[in-house]
């Protein structure tokens, strides 16, 4: 047995003795730790962060030489590495927002603000739709003069005074130089670059049609796509104010269509007495007296802003002004199939409620579509309301006056946040022009306002204008990208853009915004403008009949400013040519110089034929028109009761004495009605979405009555068991069974205007 280790001494470790200095007299004295520190002088900042990265100048620097001598990675982007060239930042809050709009005293002498005639001011007074004949009781609400539109070649709208541009209006210009103000514009230019700004601090909030029947309580709450359609306005450069006009890359098309004018033609129709109106058609021979006072304009100011509003109509027993705007609404398949307006003008509003031909179809549409547009120009006209006058291009069907507050509540969810809305919208509209004249100092530009639905935030692109604005100067021209975010902040707590737009006048809300001007290079710029350029266009429709061989003869027929019958006028009179140059009080009509109007050269690429949806609407349209006709046949000479008057009307103005001369209505022989409504009520659901309900089959199960709402399905010989149809006839005066004609099986007529027939269910 091995002994045990020894075991090993442990070893101490002697610590070494720190020295300890001496002082001059040798002796050693205990060592003071604060004797070697040095006084530090004071700072007033942390210093330099080496963390943080460098300048913008100092990096791009850094890049070249990093970069000097090698290729680009195959993978990597073409877009710089710094995002922007500037941004700029702030907070909106309430406090910082003052009175949005002030008035200012008008320089020039103005005409009078028109009068409702005919007695439409009961309609102001009294909410919802008035008929102007009751389906029912065929009694008149209103004169029957007010029944039948002329048609828009008739009216002599160039013995109106003209709509003046902002850029060629020279009060306004006037007003923006003693007020030291740097913008100028009218309502219909703002009010397009509002909206987008709207979408972009709302975050895309919906609608509230909770108001409406269940047949919509489904439908989509969004806006719609023409609504949203990206913004172009021009800034008119001139001695420090920038004049904002409308911009249309094809004002032809807008020149042929017929609402473009229908709009100027009916507010001279609802606000002038028969004679008066009469005045105003070419088929009057007559000197052209031109009124030399402007037409009356509400001109008001901002903080950068000198704004202008036309003024259509006023009552004084209204709240605040009693101005108040005259909108004239064209029926569904009016204004989905414009080119085709003469056979959609058979289309009927029969009732009151209804996923099709109903007042509530059109003012559902009127939310998505049109009172975001209505509000703003309220505002800055400082307006009552809107009157809106419902029609389908050949008669007048009903009216509706809808005040401000109504808007507001449809559009916010609440009557009261309204004007905090506008005034947001306003005063980010004001920050966003500023950094937009930047890019390109004291010169024109061409500017095009998209918020994509989704993306949350606001794409500007801007691009310098030369003298002579052609289309190839403009395709060589550079361009510059800007992008505008809005952040919602609710009593200092962030919050998403429906909610706040939704909040009590009396909550604290603040926008936190950012424009960036982008660093990108132009081929990146140019494509993502030409997306938006291709989301602001709409094909043509080719009308029923037309081809793509024959659709240019039908577009230079599609000449509004020519009379329908030249040679029934006098040739040696100026208001009798033909080719008299048209202007109008409108602001949503195009303003052209020179002596006459050249046809332009159309593409055929940019007509399309009508799918399934746009043929069902034609369908019952042609329904519709057959309806009248019959009605009018069976009613001839009947007399023509008015509400409020003891004796039957008397047509003194012939409206009546005559039929009116029918239009050759080319319809499709390539599908007939029976053929559109058996194969699209299987597809109803995707073939009308965005413009007719989409289910109809769905919403019969709402409402069991609803066979009248697709007159255009033949009701015979049809096997649709998911569709409950009910044929109707009607009995004549020996009890006999016969339809309104005579001959062929009844249609249902149940508030059909001007019927007089009682619908019996077999």
């Amino acid at each position: 047995m091995l002994p045990s280790p020894t075991p090993a001494k442990k070893r101490k470790k002697k610590a070494k003795k720190a020295k300890v200095p001496a002082t001059d007299g040798g002796e050693s004295t205990k060592y003071d730790p604060t004797s070697e520190l040095k006084a530090e002088s004071w700072k007033e900042d942390w210093g330099r962060d080496k963390l943080a990265p460098l300048p913008i100048a100092a990096r791009k620097s850094e890049l070249a030489v990093s970069a000097e001598g090698r290729e680009a990675a195959p993978h990597t982007s073409s877009q710089t590495l710094v995002p922007y060239w500037r941004r700029v930042e702030g907070l909106l809050a309430d406090s910082k927002i003052e009175n949005a709009l002030t008035d200012l005293e008008p320089i020039s002498e103005q005409q009078p603000i028109a009068r409702l005639s005919h007695g439409l001011d009961r309609v102001l007074f009294n909410p919802g739709v008035h008929w102007l004949q009751d389906p029912r009781s065929h009694v008149y609400n209103f004169t029957p003069w007010l029944e039948k539109i002329p048609k828009v070649n008739d009216f002599a709208f160039e013995r109106l005074t003209g709509f003046i541009k902002s850029s060629k209006d020279d009060d306004l210009y006037t007003l923006a130089k003693r007020e030291n103000r740097t913008f100028a514009g009218s309502t219909s230019s703002l009010t397009k670059i509002l909206s987008h700004i709207y979408f972009l601090i709302s975050g895309d909030k919906h609608v509230d049609t909770s108001n409406l029947s269940a047949a919509f309580q489904s439908e989509a709450k969004s806006f719609t796509p023409g609504q949203r359609m990206p913004a172009t306005v021009i800034l008119n450069y001139r001695d420090g104010v920038y004049a904002i006009d409308s911009d249309s890359d094809s004002p032809e098309a807008t020149d042929r269509n017929v609402l473009t004018w229908m709009g100027t033609l009916l507010e001279k129709f609802l606000t002038t007495s028969p004679q008066e109106f009469k005045t105003h058609l070419r088929s009057t021979i007559s000197d052209p007296e031109v009124n030399s006072k402007r037409e009356a304009y509400r001109y008001a100011k901002s903080n950068s802003f000198v704004t202008r509003s036309q003024l259509d109509c006023q009552d004084p027993r209204l709240p605040g002004t009693g101005v108040f705007d005259i909108k004239t609404r064209a029926a569904l398949p009016i204004r989905m199939d414009v080119l085709n307006y003469e056979e959609n003008s058979g289309y009927l509003i029969r009732t009151l409620q209804g996923p099709l031909e109903s007042f509530e179809r059109e003012y559902y549409d009127l939310i998505r579509s049109a009172f975001l547009k209505y509000s703003f120009q309220a505002r800055i006209g400082n307006m009552d309301g809107v009157l809106v006058a419902y029609h389908n291009t050949a008669r007048l069907f009903g009216f509706q006056y809808v005040p401000l507050e109504e808007m507001d509540e449809r559009l916010f969810g609440s009557p009261e946040v309204g004007k905090r809305v506008f005034q947001k919208c306003l005063a980010l509209l004001e920050i966003v022009a500023d950094e937009v004249i930047r890019t390109y100092p004291k010169q024109s530009l061409k500017c095009t306002f998209e918020t994509l639905e989704g993306k949350g935030r606001m794409d500007i692109w801007v691009q310098p204008l030369d003298a002579d604005d052609s289309a190839e100067s403009q395709k060589t021209a550079p361009m510059k990208q800007i992008q505008v975010t809005a952040t919602n902040y609710l009593d200092e707590l962030r919050t998403r853009g429906p909610k706040a737009v939704e909040a009590p006048k009396d909550s604290d809300w603040s926008i936190y915004w950012t424009i960036s001007t982008l660093a990108d290079n132009q081929p990146d710029i140019l494509k993502r403008y030409q997306a938006a350029k291709d989301r602001q266009y709409r094909d043509f429709l080719l009308p029923s009949g037309a081809t793509l061989e024959n659709i240019e003869e039908l577009w230079d027929k599609l000449n509004f400013r020519k009379a329908t019958a030249p040679s029934t006028l006098d040739s040696t009179s100026p208001v009798a040519s033909p080719d008299a140059v048209v202007s109008t009080t409108s602001d949503s009509v195009p303003e052209q110089d020179g002596g006459g109007v050249a046809s332009p050269t159309i593409n055929p690429d940019n007509f399309r034929s009508p799918d399934k949806r746009i043929e069902f609407l034609r369908s019952v349209a042609r329904s519709g028109r057959e309806h009248t006709e019959a009605v009018a046949d069976q009613r001839k000479g009947m007399p023509r009761l008015v509400w409020g008057e003891g004796e039957p009307w008397v047509d003194e103005h012939g409206v009546f004495d005559e039929p009116a001369e029918q239009t050759e209505i080319v319809t499709s022989e390539a599908i007939s009605s029976t053929e559109v409504a058996s194969e699209t009520l299987e597809a109803l659901p995707e073939a009308l979405s965005d413009g007719v309900v989409g289910d109809v089959a769905r919403m019969a199960d709402a409402d069991a009555d609803i066979s009248h709402d697709i007159s255009a399905v033949e009701k015979v010989d049809m096997d649709m068991p998911q569709f409950p149809l009910t044929d109707h006839t009607v009995l004549d005066s020996h009890g006999g069974q016969q339809d309104e004609t005579g001959s062929a099986p009844a249609k249902d007529v149940r508030g059909v205007p001007g019927s007089d027939t009682h619908a019996t269910s077999l």
